[in-house]
């Protein structure tokens, strides 16, 4: 349900009730004197919002890196922060608490403003959609996860209501009593489906092997990933050179609209609210554990038949005479392929015939395969939006600051510069290297330290403050998410879930102690995949 005229009445007696309500968090901040009173504002995609696992709850956004910051701040300031915390079946727990953290998982430059951009959509021209604004009066009317993060926002506003809309009412709301400081993280999710293989619409993208599994799906999974392939609704090629343009921001558009968003955000707010905007550069998503080389494959698979070796096509090799040294080297295959990969291995298909989602006839299967080459390309689109990100922040003038982790994490998971945390060593590999969850691309709770970390001495250097940095030993020493018997798994965290998550913690370690026991599928792993599938086909 929307605003509709005949409903303006029900919005204003909403909006005159939660003006009055004490479950605000946000309007009740603590008073600490002699500590500078500053208000937490978070703005960006499923970093910011705390994904894990593909999955949103508490669990996982109370320990990422935004509530991180919140906790090293408190101690130092009379903070003001509100997380809109989710229970783990991706419910709201306070719908009527004002949140501060309006970052939303799967954003991109253009969703932040309601906008859908018109390559990934399939479209001729971008166009506003209320898929990504606050449009509801009431919680048992929630749709979707922006109206789960924004409201009741949109009711204090009376109108629908989009992440920026969001952002600039917090600040002239709040920003007269308490300093916005706003960690601005946004663009990751313009190159993201390009790198990760899955995304956009018209068609939607999927990297599975749908040739290779199609005669171990269900009846109505086949049918309906079949229907949806020749309607032109689905694409199991994600890795193709015009797929991946298609589902790259164009440069020229992105630094237009990060220009944009920064431009309202001084215009909009009050001239009597100083706003201090911390801008974090991008990472590259090629270098996220979610893409497996040819060693992942061969380390893993060859648990399940020890006598398999990748195609000579998709062998990461180095120049003649020369080791492999640069992490960046190598094509890769995706978390989800990967992951059919080992049930058909499990099933008992032959090396050839699981191999075939990567070979035919003797070359690589270029849609299932993103190719060094297609890497390096994508990482070039990422540096020439970290360019336009400078450029906007210059443009804004002295209160935006530019965060420039994105050089920090690219040199550490690859192994340029070494993150080493005791006896552990960072890297980029899936569970292997320390520093990612389940699904290879949010990171694991060390490195929400780390990155928290990164950003607190930008913070400090530029507020005056001297918030303290987290024991990152401490932290990794009970992180569900890192291997501690080198056997490639981990233990997880402890709630449950289904759809693309369940099959994830079908790789849950059942005995972090011993490599001698690890995961074993279930015999109806197939039919767990079908169920993912059909869900994730239909939206829900």
């Amino acid at each position: 349900m929307t605003h509709r005229p005949g409903h303006s009445w029900i919005a204003l007696v909403l909006s005159m009730l939660l003006a009055s309500s004490s479950a605000f968090a946000a309007e009740r901040p603590a008073t600490n004197s002699g500590k500078p009173k500053l208000l937490l504002i978070g703005i960006g995609d499923s970093l910011t919002h705390g994904t894990m696992n593909a999955t949103n709850n508490a669990t996982n956004t109370l320990h990422a890196y935004l509530q991180k910051i919140a906790d090293a701040l408190a101690g130092v300031s009379t903070l003001t922060f509100s997380q809109p915390l989710f229970d783990n079946q991706e419910n709201r727990i306070r719908p009527f608490e004002i949140p501060t953290n309006v970052g939303v998982d799967g954003a991109d430059s253009f969703s932040v403003e309601g906008i859908q951009y018109y390559r990934r959509a399939g479209a001729e021209t971008s166009y506003v959609t209320d898929a990504y604004l606050a449009d509801v009066l009431l919680p048992p009317l929630f749709e979707d996860k922006y109206d789960k993060v924004f409201y009741p926002i949109n009711v204090k506003l009376k109108k629908k209501a989009s992440m920026i809309d969001s952002a600039v009412w917090l600040m002239n709301q709040y920003g007269g009593t308490s300093r916005p400081v706003v960690v601005f993280w946004v663009g990751n999710n313009d190159s993201s489906t390009a790198a990760l293989g899955e995304g956009g619409s018209n068609p939607s993208f999927l990297p599975i092997p749908f040739e290779q599994v199609a005669a171990e799906l269900t009846p109505l999974a086949r049918a309906l990933l079949a229907k949806g392939e020749a309607a032109g609704e689905l694409s199991f090629e994600p890795y193709t050179q015009a797929a991946i343009d298609r589902n790259l921001t164009l440069v020229e558009d992105f630094a237009a609209q990060y220009g944009h968003l920064l431009a309202r955000l001084k215009s909009e707010v009050s001239p009597a609210v100083t706003a201090q905007l911390f801008l974090l550069t991008l990472p590259y998503y090629s270098s996220v554990g979610y893409l497996m080389d040819s060693e992942d494959l061969e380390f893993y698979f060859r648990k399940l038949n020890p006598d398999y070796t990748v195609p000579a096509s998709f062998k990461r090799v180095a120049p003649p005479g020369e080791p492999i040294t640069d992490p960046t080297r190598g094509d890769r295959i995706s978390l989800l392929t990967f992951g059919f990969m080992y049930a058909l291995l499990d099933s008992g298909y032959s090396v050839d015939y699981v191999n075939g989602v990567l070979e035919a006839n003797g070359q690589q299967q270029d849609g299932m395969v993103l190719s060094e080459s297609e890497q390096a390309y994508i990482r070039a689109r990422i540096d020439a939006f970290n360019g336009a990100i400078r450029s906007a922040a210059t443009a804004y003038g002295p209160n935006a600051h530019v965060v420039e982790i994105a050089d920090y994490l690219n040199a550490g998971l690859t192994g340029e510069t070494p993150i080493v945390i005791g006896d552990t060593v960072l890297s980029r590999k899936w569970i292997r290297g320390s520093s990612f969850g389940f699904d290879g691309v949010h990171p694991n709770y060390t490195a929400q330290a780390l990155i928290a970390n990164f950003v607190l001495g930008k913070l400090n250097a530029a507020l005056g403050l001297n918030a303290p940095p987290y024991d990152l030993a401490a932290i990794l020493a009970t992180d569900p998410y890192i291997d501690r018997d080198g056997d490639g798994f981990a233990p997880g965290p402890s709630y449950s879930a289904d759809g693309i998550t369940e099959l994830l913690f079908l790789f849950k370690d059942p005995d972090d102690t011993s490599a001698a026991v690890q995961p074993v599928l279930p015999p109806n792993v197939w039919e767990l995949i079908s169920r993912a599938l059909i869900k994730e086909f239909l939206g829900g």
